[in-house]
């Protein structure tokens, strides 16, 4: 867990303003402390991400959360299917050859 001063010395190009205004929008979750914000590792992944979506690929802000909701959607489906498969993989080889069949298109 890292402090807010903390998460802005990790990320190049990250201001304290830029930091309020994407927790106001909700493009970053944040629990709050009697010491104030605090973000974990996801949180500074995600705004190193934004950073590089705004300063490097230019991505316009009013684009910004469509942009994140679709990656959203990517990681959620990436985990889902992680699960699917390590529930597959805990199956019996001939569950899982069984499996297999129905899911190759040839």
């Amino acid at each position: 867990m890292f402090s807010e001063r903390e998460t802005i010395s990790l990320i190049p190009g990250l201001s304290e303003a830029r930091l309020q205004a994407w927790v106001e929008r909700g493009w970053v979750a944040t629990v709050i402390t009697e010491k104030g914000r605090i973000f974990g590792d996801i949180d500074v992944a995600r705004l190193r991400l934004i950073c590089t979506l705004r300063d490097e690929m230019e991505v316009d802000q009013d684009l910004l959360p469509t942009v994140m909701r679709l990656l959203d959607q990517v990681y959620d489906l990436r985990r889902d299917l992680r699960t699917t498969w390590s529930a597959i993989a805990a199956e019996p080889e001939n569950i899982r050859d069984r499996i297999a069949a129905r899911l190759d298109p040839a």
